[in-house]
């Protein structure tokens, strides 16, 4: 069982080990290879003391860590940066007490993740952001870059005014949060179209900080870095008054259409510059058939190859533009 317990942990990416109260390596799994690029063999460690075989870990504080958790009995939570044989490794660790039955911390189990690869796209993504920083703060648009977690570290004024957050604010929220339930459901969609490498634009409500919703029209393309998917960056547009004026055009039209429907007599509605027909009534469609609309008035109404010579467009469009006009044209 113990061998099985041993395998299981070795095919672990996570580097684990186990230390008593005299920092005496008790255990440890082969990830310490890969972490250690092949300068450390796991079978060496095991009986060693931990500092004897890390002897910097005492200039970075570890020492003082080990000793709150088996002081406390509380386990630890940290992330580190550690130059090793003149490569940086950055590591999440978590260090966790284990008590013997009069509640003693005899060990603790240290569990260590290798994110060195996410602060490299990390420190990219920064210097990236640097770098056009003084060209998007200028943009009227809101800028947005988020790390492969959905989570913001970068914007530019334009965006956190749209939203109503200070910057600081916003760095290392989530996307996610700005939402309700159903624009989770779209970003999550775009989310797998940028993670697959896609670009593309829609439109989705955020909440600002005091709860306003504004629709944003969002162009999004994924930032690849060394071959990865790293994140994605994008032009938000705050299109909420368009939204609302494009609402009440459509609200105005249909109550247009409903009078027009309303009157017993025929009614048209053509394009003054190319004669097409764009709309008639009920009343219109008994007497010439439902399928008019997109046909040319003139052929339509009065068999013509060519507009009435008592057409009023001319006037129309010309200084009496916005005015009625009447005429005595006759509908075959």
């Amino acid at each position: 069982m113990v061998e099985l317990h041993e395998s299981i942990l070795d095919n672990l990416d996570e580097v684990i080990h186990l230390v008593n109260r005299d920092m005496k390596i008790l255990f440890v799994n082969k990830a310490i290879e890969k972490l250690s690029k092949g300068k450390i063999k796991k079978d060496e460690m095991v009986g060693k003391n931990l500092y004897d075989i890390f002897p910097f870990l005492k200039d970075t504080g570890v020492d003082k860590e080990y000793e709150r958790v088996f002081s406390t009995g509380e386990p630890l939570k940290t992330e580190e940066r550690t130059e090793y044989h003149g490569s940086k490794i950055y590591t999440v660790t978590s260090k966790i007490p284990i008590k013997d039955g009069g509640g003693k911390v005899t060990q603790v189990i240290t569990i260590m993740r290798d994110i060195t690869d996410l602060k490299k796209v990390e420190e990219t993504l920064k210097e990236l952001a640097d770098e056009y920083s003084k060209i998007v703060e200028l943009a009227q648009e809101g800028i947005c870059i988020d790390d492969e977690n959905e989570k913001m570290i970068f914007v530019n004024d334009a965006f956190a005014k749209i939203v109503g957050y200070e910057k600081s604010e916003l760095y290392g929220k989530s996307i996610f949060d700005l939402v309700g339930e159903n624009g989770k459901n779209i970003l999550e969609s775009q989310t797998k179209k940028r993670r697959a490498g896609k670009s593309s634009r829609y439109e989705i409500t955020v909440y600002r900080k005091d709860g306003t919703p504004r629709v944003l029209l969002i162009s999004a393309t994924p930032l690849i870095v060394d071959g990865k998917y790293a994140g994605s960056i994008s032009v938000n547009l705050d299109i909420t008054e368009r939204k609302r004026m494009e609402e009440t055009i459509k609200l105005e039209r249909e109550q247009l259409l409903s009078i027009f429907e309303g009157i017993d007599e025929p009614v048209y509605v053509a394009d003054p510059e190319t004669y097409e027909i764009l709309y008639v009534n009920e009343v219109m469609k008994k007497s010439f058939g439902k399928d008019i609309v997109g046909k040319k008035c003139y052929e339509v109404f009065q068999k013509l190859d060519a507009p009435c010579d008592f057409c009023t467009n001319e006037k129309i469009l010309g200084k009496n533009f916005g005015n009625t006009m009447y005429g005595n044209g006759r509908i075959r």
